[in-house]
């Protein structure tokens, strides 16, 4: 991949020294499950300069690894959300699409460092992140990691389906797509304390995601941020855990049948 090309990702992503709505500490994450370093700890320099740096000075096989993946989060979680009006946004866009396609059409070995397996030691793992994050008093950085969380378990249980998740980045069409995939409906034939707690989780759903829009530090929220405190941070992260091994036991349990 020449410069040429890595330039045009780097104005897709790169938005003012910021790498789309990403924080610091979730870019350092994303990274580091990408391509195997967290690019910021690395380069100590912004976002949008670490990705440039490491863009740079890195393998073309990891370069490409790296531009994949975030192409691929723009589709499901900021394309519609942000981009879906701008002319030049989208032209970028397609670029992007055709220089990634002409190098897997070439066969390019990509470094790949594992392939992500969504199970309860994963869902331990990122829980026990925003948990952290809680105890070091990042309630956004908390928020963001519940809803990333509950994003990444429901394409996981899509994708087991052979489908494809919703494009929107819209976490409640994601989890009505696993509804009906799953047949998650609630029944009058079931105890009506399980149906209670399956309507209650869809209330848990909402105000993450709630939550997530209106306080965490993923994008810019103006005037409509309001503060939490610790036992409310606390709260979100257990529901997002609690509701991400129910969908993924459910996921599991259709498979395995």
């Amino acid at each position: 991949m020449d410069q040429i090309e890595k330039s045009v990702f780097l104005k897709l992503f790169n938005r003012n020294g910021y790498v789309l709505d990403f924080s610091t500490n979730d870019f350092d994450i994303f990274t580091l499950e990408s391509v195997g370093i967290a690019l910021c700890q690395k380069y100590q320099r912004s976002k949008g300069a670490s990705l440039t740096a490491f863009a740079h000075n890195s393998s073309e096989s990891q370069v490409i690894k790296l531009f994949t993946d975030l192409l691929k989060y723009y589709e499901l979680h900021f394309l519609e959300k942000y981009d879906k009006d701008s002319e030049e946004f989208q032209r970028l866009y397609t670029k992007c699409k055709l220089i990634i396609e002409k190098y897997q059409g070439n066969e390019l070995t990509v470094f790949i460092p594992s392939v992500k397996c969504i199970d309860r030691e994963y869902i331990k793992k990122l829980s026990d992140r925003a948990m952290n994050d809680v105890n070091n008093g990042n309630y956004d950085s908390a928020i963001t990691k519940s809803r990333t969380l509950l994003e990444e378990v429901f394409c996981y249980v899509i994708e087991k389906k052979g489908e494809t998740p919703s494009e929107s980045g819209d976490i409640g069409k994601l989890y009505n797509q696993v509804k009906q995939l799953y047949n998650m409906h609630q029944n009058k034939d079931i105890d009506k304390r399980i149906n209670g707690l399956l309507s209650g989780l869809e209330k848990i759903l909402s105000s993450i995601a709630e939550m997530r829009n209106k306080n965490s530090d993923s994008h810019g929220i103006g005037a409509k941020r309001i503060d939490i405190d610790e036992h409310h941070a606390r709260l979100f992260v257990n529901s997002a855990m609690t509701m991400s091994d129910f969908v993924l036991a459910v996921g599991n349990k259709k498979v395995d049948t």
